[in-house]
């Protein structure tokens, strides 16, 4: 498991890297806001229904309360979203974790940060996925039981799916992809996204008993 360490130095190989773009080019490629003010320049974008500040060319990554600092592990996938990004549109095909390049090495730490946990909280509460997924933004779609799709950045859009057990079957769900996510992610860090879609969503549930 990383450390706290290595998380900073992560955050700031890409707050370097980042120093070094062009920021109106990288805003027009991953869907952001360019702002350029006497204060300084920045971009603006929705991440995860909310929204988030990266400035040029320090780096520094604030949500909507500049007061509460975004996790370590938020502000990387931030910039790493803004340094990859190609600008492509989303390709309109659902994929599988495993079907991402390089998916089958880091499908372990996906299936815990985000497969299991999204079973064992709404495998047998399909229902509550549905009710909370859309108090947090998201849209429901007409596949499987239950299907709630979110916009995860710009250009990724990300679904949870679930399949209610019976008497035979027990549920089943997954996490599922738009096929051209690995344009704008590597594989690692789609499933560190994957977990921050599915834990806002089980925390709402632990609320609810």
């Amino acid at each position: 498991m990383p450390r706290i360490d290595d998380y900073r130095n992560a955050l700031t190989l890409a707050q370097d890297e980042w120093a070094g773009q062009d920021p109106q080019r990288a805003a027009l490629l991953s869907g952001a806001e360019y702002q350029k003010e006497p204060e300084g320049t920045r971009v603006l974008f929705p991440f995860l229904n909310k929204a988030v500040t990266v400035s040029w060319p320090e780096g520094q990554v604030l949500g909507p309360d500049p007061a509460k600092d975004l996790s370590l592990q938020e502000q990387i996938l931030i910039l790493h979203y803004l340094l990859k990004a190609p600008g492509a549109p989303p390709a309109g095909q659902w994929i599988t974790f495993r079907e991402i390049p390089s998916g089958e090495f880091y499908y372990s730490a996906f299936v815990k940060r985000a497969k299991e946990p999204l079973l064992k909280t709404f495998g047998h509460r399909p229902w509550l996925l549905a009710e909370l997924g859309v108090q947090q933004g998201g849209v429901r779609r007409e596949e499987g039981d239950v299907c709630i799709c979110f916009q995860a950045f710009p250009k990724i859009p990300v679904c949870l799916i679930l399949w209610a057990g019976d008497d035979e079957f027990p549920p089943e769900g997954n996490v599922l992809f738009d096929a051209g996510i690995a344009r704008y992610l590597i594989a690692e860090d789609v499933a560190v996204l994957a977990g921050m879609v599915v834990y806002p969503l089980i925390g709402l549930a632990s609320k609810k008993g």
